[in-house]
């Protein structure tokens, strides 16, 4: 049986659920079954959907409301979408009680960190003025600079010891301060904390770019989705 993974995806004002194609081709890929949680208020659907499922990810998408780590939104902050941020908390919630695996991508990463009491940069480029550009002029699965990995991480496992690897970039915001139990995986040049995972051995991982745009380009971006999948039960 291919371990099913619960996406957690973009929701508008009208409750609206949808999610690119991306994620769900790179879940495939390395053996997993996705499925999607729609917008739901019901608490006992959100923790049926957590007991169904093997795994989950955290996908990409619109800021974080402030609110949620003690900030009023500067004016740089960008759209925010309010039922998602209050259906992802809650998810998160209900997950994080299990032992199962979490893969956090982009916002996603940035919803690990605020769920953990950590805070964010609302605006990268009014905050930390930087020469590497986060939101990339480049084509979506064209990466557009590297980042450091920390040794001894599950990252550097994961890239075969590499110190460096290559990522996309589409995000303004990015981790302040960490949340509780979360530690770096990988920064830009500019300090820009780039990945993260939880200390112990439970799976949870961040990235801050998005590697299922780069599976069938980039051999270790594969390997972050093969050894999530892997964690949520499938045999390589």
């Amino acid at each position: 049986m291919k371990p099913i993974i619960g996406l957690l995806a973009e929701i508008d004002s009208d409750g609206t659920a949808k999610v690119k194609g991306t994620y769900a081709e790179a879940i495939e890929k390395s053996g997993g079954l996705p499925i999607l949680l729609p917008y739901v208020k019901d608490g006992e659907v959100i923790s049926q959907f957590t007991e169904i499922c093997d795994g989950f990810i955290f996908t990409g998408g619109a800021d974080i409301s402030p609110l949620y780590y003690g900030e009023e939104p500067s004016a740089a902050c960008g759209a925010i979408q309010h039922l998602r941020d209050k259906l992802e908390l809650a998810a998160f919630e209900r997950i994080i009680r299990t032992n199962k695996p979490i893969l956090a991508i982009c916002r996603g990463i940035q919803l690990l960190n605020v769920a953990l009491g950590g805070t964010l940069y609302q605006d990268i480029p009014s905050e930390i003025p930087s020469d590497i550009s986060h939101r990339q002029l480049e084509p979506v699965d064209s990466p557009s600079h590297s980042v450091t990995v920390v040794s001894g991480t599950p990252l550097s496992h994961i890239a075969g010891g590499a110190e460096i690897i290559t990522a996309n970039s589409f995000h303004h915001q990015a981790i302040k301060t960490l949340g509780r139990g979360l530690s770096v995986m990988a920064n830009a040049d500019d300090g820009i904390i780039e990945a993260v995972y939880a200390d112990g051995e439970r799976y949870i991982r961040g990235y801050q770019w998005h590697p299922e745009r780069l599976v069938d380009k980039d051999e270790k971006n594969k390997r972050i989705f093969d050894s999530f999948i892997k964690a949520c039960g499938c045999e390589e």
